[in-house]
């Protein structure tokens, strides 16, 4: 149990760290300032704030220099480094109890952490946040939520019960992340900001189920490709069937159809 907390406390940290270099940017000394009101116009400063604005901000652009050279050194650690593997099988995040457990849970939010880099920077997006507590959290429903179907994984089953099977995790899999939703976007229109995001944490999702189904081991710069492709293809009934009285099911099916395709 304490493990269990202080780690719960180490993820917290290192995304309020994230935030923190988020804002660090923002008061970078080449950020573009706000124009000062006309009132602010001869105004006697006594102290040399701007000077000391100056001397904080270039601080603050050695600070965010250094932990960007820092994250480039890390080695595969990065979305972006090349040939790094994607996900594994859903039913290895998944391990019974203590240290198995947590190192289930620990694999989990640092893979698709990276999924969720990965899909966001290949889509284009350059400003937005992703929260690792959060997919934490969505490993946390699945353990207790998802328990008769990640045991049958381990069965042995036809190829179309293994098909249904894995649509239904997959599906289960997007509506926690959908709940949660680890995903911050900087867009202007928050309408498009939502369904962006939703569709991000879709393919995501996709490219677990891929993986669990017979692509594990694949790259996982080319898994999400096929999975970001699929999900534009098919984003509008995709968002049809989470507006369905029972969104489980309807993904499920939209699921089996996509994933026997993809496979």
């Amino acid at each position: 149990m304490a493990r269990e907390f202080s780690e719960d406390v180490r993820i917290r940290v290192k995304d309020g760290l994230r935030e923190l270099r988020s804002i660090v940017r923002q008061h970078r000394h080449d950020h573009t300032s706000p124009v000062r009101s006309s009132g602010d116009v001869g105004r006697e400063q006594p102290f040399p704030v701007r000077e000391i604005e100056g001397l904080l901000g270039h601080a603050i652009s050695a600070f965010d220099d250094a932990m960007t050279v820092a994250e480039r050194l890390a080695p595969l650690r990065g979305p972006a480094s090349l040939g790094a593997p994607g996900p594994k099988p859903l039913q290895s995040y998944f391990r019974g109890r203590d240290e198995a457990r947590l190192d289930g849970a620990r694999a989990f939010r640092r893979d698709l952490y990276r999924l969720a880099k990965l899909a966001l920077e290949q889509k284009q997006f350059s400003d937005f946040r992703v929260r690792e507590i959060d997919f934490a959290m969505v490993h946390e429903a699945l353990e207790k939520r998802e328990v008769e179907r990640i045991a049958l994984l381990r069965s042995k089953t036809t190829a179309e019960e293994r098909e249904i099977l894995v649509a239904g995790l997959t599906a289960s899999l997007f509506l926690q992340l959908e709940r949660q939703r680890p995903i911050r976007l900087a867009a202007h229109d928050s309408g498009q900001e939502a369904g962006a995001a939703v569709n991000v944490l879709a393919a995501i999702a996709i490219a677990c189920g891929l993986a669990t189904l017979n692509l594990e081991g694949a790259p996982a710069s080319g898994l999400m490709e096929i999975a970001i492709l699929a999900v534009d293809a098919r984003a509008d009934r995709i968002h049809a069937a989470m507006a369905t009285d029972d969104a489980q099911a309807a993904l499920t099916g939209l699921f089996v159809t996509l994933l026997a395709h993809l496979n």
